[in-house]
């Protein structure tokens, strides 16, 4: 990634601000993720989704009346190119939910290379709270297709607390224990991943990350002719589909992008 051009989203006008400070090599975008529109355009998308039971306003999705967790997990596909990854920290309900229809929706414009579930506490110390989460990392398809793989519906652990089937069929990605738990909620009930007494939480990620199976390929550029050669590269425009022709200053461009955000 040392050569990428970087690209980010940020809503809150003091924190986008001060990516930009951080980052000015960076293209910082202060804005709702909703308000973006660059297709096929990204090799990797990174982030810690905002969750909640509410919806964002966007044309192209409006139909699907996704959560806000889960319009990202849409939004983002759109924008990685075919065979692009999506690596995104989301709350346990996008993949716990008993409603398979948000995952049906992934999986048929993404492969599941693989999924972390994390204790609850793991975002104890800088948030303040205590959520189950999972970490879930996905590979954009060439085109959707109809398919229903197992992890788009719910199974049961040995004690029979229901969780995704991905879960249940690679327990070494659950780095706690599940369990019932009416701390948050009161008297309803609801599932939580425990964190296990003395477990090095940096340790147990370390050794699921490698678990993650999956394979990356880089965007080729078109073969050039005898003799020719690129003699000058420019920003990639996020309105120009890659390898397609622009007129760049009174000259055929052509776009080849390795974007990341």
């Amino acid at each position: 990634m040392a050569d990428s051009r970087l690209y980010g989203v940020e809503l809150d006008s003091i924190t986008g601000r001060i990516a930009q400070y951080l980052y000015p090599q960076a293209d910082i975008m202060v804005t709702g993720f909703e308000k973006t529109d660059r297709r096929d355009f990204f090799d990797l998308a990174i982030g810690n989704v905002p969750f909640g039971s509410y919806k964002l306003s966007d044309k192209h999705f409006d139909k699907q009346n996704f959560l806000i967790h889960d319009y990202f997990f849409a939004k983002a596909l759109d924008q990685v190119r075919p065979g692009g990854i999506v690596a995104f920290i989301t709350s346990k309900g996008t993949m716990d939910k008993q409603s398979p229809e948000v995952r049906q929706y992934i999986a048929q414009r993404a492969e599941l290379l693989g999924a972390i579930r994390l204790p609850n506490n793991a975002f104890r110390a800088n948030a303040g709270t205590e959520v189950t989460s999972d970490i879930i990392f996905l590979q954009k398809r060439e085109q959707p297709i109809d398919i229903e793989p197992d992890w788009v519906h719910l199974g049961l652990t040995e004690d029979g607390i229901p969780i995704n089937s991905y879960f249940v069929e690679h327990p070494e990605m659950v780095l706690g224990t599940m369990a019932w738990d009416d701390s948050m909620y009161g008297n309803r009930q609801e599932t939580a991943c425990l964190p296990i007494e003395g477990a090095d939480l940096s340790e147990q990620l370390a050794a699921a990350v490698r678990s993650i199976t999956g394979e990356y390929h880089a965007v080729e550029m078109p073969d050039l002719a005898d003799g020719e050669e690129i003699r000058e590269s420019i920003p990639a425009d996020p309105d120009v589909k890659n390898f397609s022709y622009k007129i760049e200053i009174g000259r055929a461009v052509q776009q080849e992008c390795r974007d990341r955000y």
